[in-house]
């Protein structure tokens, strides 16, 4: 944790605004790209607002054992794993054909069709990613897609970390199976 993100924390705990709009600036972006992960488009949005209520509401707990962002990826990973046990509590959601969007990275070598694929690709695996359940889906995300290691997922699923190695395993290969599916394949 970087000096400056506990002091904007303990400021925001004081009831600091600014401070807790600077966080926020700072890291809605990561909110966002795990909510994306997760879920999807759609519900991302509304799934990263409920984050900073969350965050608001509880700064005053968080004590500074952890990084702000560990501390941060567990409410994100919480609220989102929280949308989906309501999504599936309902009857079965009619499944978009829409491809969800991430913003595609193009250098300057890069071609039209190279980004074109690229954000096909990106797409194929999100939509992918709604077929694997929801613990594994989560732990696949932080580990691999947002590059943290098996005890900062463990830490932030509260998981043991062999709990954490075996979700991202059975996510992965949750994944594999989903992308090998002929689009029209398979159901929820």
């Amino acid at each position: 944790m970087t000096v400056e993100d506990q002091n904007l924390a303990a400021k925001a705990a004081d009831g600091d605004v600014q401070a807790f709009a600077q966080l926020v600036h700072g890291y809605s972006g990561l909110v966002y790209r795990v909510a994306v992960r997760i879920l999807n488009t759609r519900e991302a949005q509304d799934a990263s607002q409920e984050v900073w209520i969350r965050v608001w509401r509880n700064i005053r707990k968080f004590r500074g054992e952890s990084a702000f962002s560990t501390w941060l990826y567990k409410i994100t990973v919480n609220t989102c794993l929280s949308v989906l046990r309501k999504e599936q509590a309902r009857e079965a959601r009619e499944v978009s054909d829409e491809l969800t969007y991430l913003p595609v990275n193009i250098s300057i070598e890069d071609d039209p069709e190279t980004a074109a694929l690229a954000a096909e690709r990106r797409g194929e695996l999100l939509h992918a990613l709604e077929y694997v359940r929801a613990e594994h889906r989560a732990a696949l995300v932080l580990r691999h897609m947002e590059g943290l290691s098996y005890a900062e997922v463990a830490q932030i699923l509260e998981v043991p970390e062999g709990t954490a190695k075996g979700w991202v395993s059975r996510g992965r290969a949750s994944l594999l199976v989903a992308l090998s599916r002929q689009p029209g394949e398979g159901s929820r």
